[in-house]
């Protein structure tokens, strides 16, 4: 039986949540976890599409006809972007046959971290038909993009919307040494901020504002400067989103940065100390677990 296997990574957005959106740039990180796609073969006239989690336990089962009809499903709003998915490479790839197809996705990370199980999942489907990764991603979960960039780069990048990855490098070791993320135990859904902040005014400024930080994070090499650009970024996302920062809401008490990434108000944080024991110790007595250096989460 052949199999054929594709791997994408996962993504932590460091800088310029939200604003990327309207056009600035961002600077993320691929991860050293991901989501793995194999495709084989089977004898039964249908297509099986399978999804575990990091504990080999099937979180989505999905059985569609040749014809993509949905036969039965384990979760149907989820079956119903899975077809429109397949629908849309058929379209744009008719050459491709999808019958009689077992397609077998494989995460190792926990799915409420926000480590983008959607844009893996995109990008692994991408890699196997040909069809462009951005275009699927438009047509189903939306979303600036900077996730499906990441899933198939090996180093840190600068993305916009506009450019798609406008440059790679790499964070030194006085920069990462220092650095830690922390889980706050609450997944944001990334589509549902997308909307919300469609209605929200941003002028030019803020956006060259961004710019400015996510250039000067790729060219930082001192932990306070970039302590500096981390609250710089706080600051001005805080007075946008009309939120007050996760160090204000909940961490008022800790001696360094602290940063929301991604979404808002879940999932990770990126914090700065100068002791990781120590900083380890804080906020596991505020019951914030797991915590991940670097070196640990990123490649």
């Amino acid at each position: 039986m052949k199999v054929i296997n594709y791997a994408a990574s996962g993504k932590l957005l460091l800088f310029g949540e939200y604003l990327v959106l309207r056009g600035s740039t961002c600077l993320a990180m691929p991860l050293s976890v991901g989501q793995n796609l194999s495709i084989t073969n089977h004898s039964e006239q249908n297509i099986v599409w399978q999804c575990f989690d990091e504990n080999k336990n099937c979180w989505l089962s999905i059985q569609l006809s040749n014809t993509l009809q949905i036969i039965e499903t384990t979760d149907t709003d989820k079956a119903l972007i899975v077809q429109k998915l397949l629908q849309l490479i058929q379209k744009e790839k008719p050459t491709i046959s999808l019958n009689n197809l077992h397609f077998k996705f494989e995460i190792n990370f926990n799915r409420a971290f926000g480590f983008g199980t959607s844009a893996t999942l995109i990008s692994l489907l991408s890699q196997w038909s040909g069809v462009d990764a951005y275009y699927l991603l438009a047509q189903t979960f939306e979303g600036s993009g900077y996730d499906i960039a990441t899933a198939i780069s090996t180093k840190p990048i600068i993305y916009s919307v506009k450019n798609k990855i406008e440059k790679t490098f790499s964070l030194p070791p006085s920069i990462t040494q220092y650095l830690l993320f922390v889980y706050l135990g609450k997944k944001q859904i990334s589509s549902k901020e997308i909307n919300a902040f469609k209605h929200t005014t941003i002028h030019q400024q803020p956006i060259n504002k961004m710019n400015e930080i996510v250039l000067s994070a790729t060219q930082c090499n001192d932990i306070k400067q970039w302590e500096k650009l981390m609250n710089e970024s706080e600051k001005m996302l805080s007075t946008i989103l009309a939120t007050i920062t996760v160090k204000e809401k909940y961490f008022a008490d800790y001696s360094y940065a602290i940063k929301s990434l991604g979404a808002w108000g879940g999932d990770f944080i990126m914090v700065t100390c100068r002791n990781i024991d120590e900083a380890k110790k804080y906020f596991q007595q505020k019951n914030k677990q797991p915590i991940f250096t670097y070196n640990e989460l990123i490649q």
